[in-house]
């Protein structure tokens, strides 16, 4: 097989597995993989045309390769020709799906498709462009891919609140200025040779703070359900012998099945108790700190004298067990206060100004 076919199935295979890792994110109302797929194809399409329309009239102008990639050309160039085209790009994708868009997430993973199939395609360019270039789908892959997704997700929010939310079109102007200069740091980085280590420190900041919109959609979506409701109507039929993880004592437990979770209730103690999985499931689909769930056990003692592991202090296990058991108040509690010091930091720690940030996340008085 030649690298010319290879580098197409290998483009699409990277493709399919960046989209199923988008996926992952989108944890109230899942979006099908089939239009993210569409996205993916026809949007990163759609971008791809328009840009290389933009920089055919550069050529056209006189400006060469050599002139635009340098730093003036990151930011003047390139940032915003690649942005607007991603934006444009997902224009076409909400006037095909309109339907599919109905949480703020959404306008997220959608660009994000958009952004991989764009960048998926330029990468194939770049990799048969010439002799040796082989090396550079990889590269790109795992560099250029990245950055071209964390760069664009702003846009795809504020679009949302744009088409869905009837907010000014300004904070799309706000979104696509801020991911064009995102876009040409990256690539100011990329071209300079006296500074390019800095690239991957940068890479890790856009990807992080992409990674905390993800989650910041999440914490404000319609659909995520008020956790402590899901328990005021057990199921019709309970588990009539289970031992209570905390008290041990056996006989009838009222049961609670959701999407999200399996639990139980012991009415002896008053606990409510689930497995490890389903536990670890109940925090990271109400509280989204994706991959820190294991991080936050430690050791405890409670009133009971016993030691137990404890997950943020609000639910507890033995070591060694599969069940742990909590308190369907403590762990709302948790659970809210963690959701709200994720949002002051994404906020705080953003690499876009506070003030700007507020307007398109629209917390200007908050």
């Amino acid at each position: 097989m030649s690298f010319f076919y290879l580098s197409i199935l290998l483009s699409f295979l990277i493709g399919i597995a960046i989209i199923a890792k988008l996926r992952s994110y989108d944890i109230y109302e899942k979006e099908t993989f089939l239009s993210m797929f569409s996205a993916f194809v026809i949007g990163g399409g759609v971008s791809v045309i328009i840009s290389l329309l933009f920089y055919s009239v550069f050529g056209y102008l006189g400006l060469s390769d050599q002139m635009i990639r340098t730093t003036l050309g990151s930011f003047v160039i390139i940032g915003p020709v690649e942005e607007f085209s991603k934006l444009a790009g997902l224009v076409v994708v909400f006037s095909i799906m309109k339907k599919q868009f109905n949480e703020v997430n959404d306008g997220v993973i959608y660009i994000s498709c958009v952004a991989l199939g764009f960048s998926i395609i330029e990468n194939f360019f770049y990799a048969n462009s010439g002799n040796n270039h082989e090396y550079l789908l990889v590269f790109r892959a795992f560099i250029s891919t990245p950055a071209h997704i964390s760069c664009s997700c702003l846009m795809g929010y504020a679009f949302y609140r744009y088409k869905k939310e009837n907010k000014p079109f300004k904070v799309i102007l706000y979104a696509l200025i801020i991911a064009a200069l995102l876009h040409g740091i990256f690539d100011a980085l990329a071209f300079s040779r006296y500074i390019r280590l800095f690239l991957l420190i940068y890479l890790w900041a856009i990807i992080y703070q992409s990674l905390m919109l993800l989650q910041y959609t999440n914490i404000v979506s319609p659909y995520k359900p008020v956790f402590d409701k899901l328990f005021e109507t057990p199921d019709e039929h309970g588990v009539p012998d289970m031992e209570c993880p905390f008290c041990k004592s056996r006989g009838y437990k009222d049961r609670f099945t959701n999407t999200y979770f399996t639990a139980y209730k012991c009415n002896d103690c008053g606990f409510h108790f689930s497995t490890l999985k389903h536990l670890e499931g109940i925090f990271r689909s109400f509280a989204p700190e994706y991959r820190r769930f294991r991080r936050k056990i430690f050791p405890v003692k409670l009133h009971d004298g016993k030691r137990y592991l404890s997950v943020y202090g609000t639910a507890f296990f033995e070591n060694e067990a599969h069940m742990g058991f909590f308190r369907v108040a403590d762990v709302n509690e948790r659970m809210n206060l963690i959701n709200q010091t994720l949002v002051e930091r994404f906020r705080k720690v953003s690499l876009i100004p506070e003030s700007i940030l507020a307007r398109i996340l629209g917390q200007e008085n908050t």
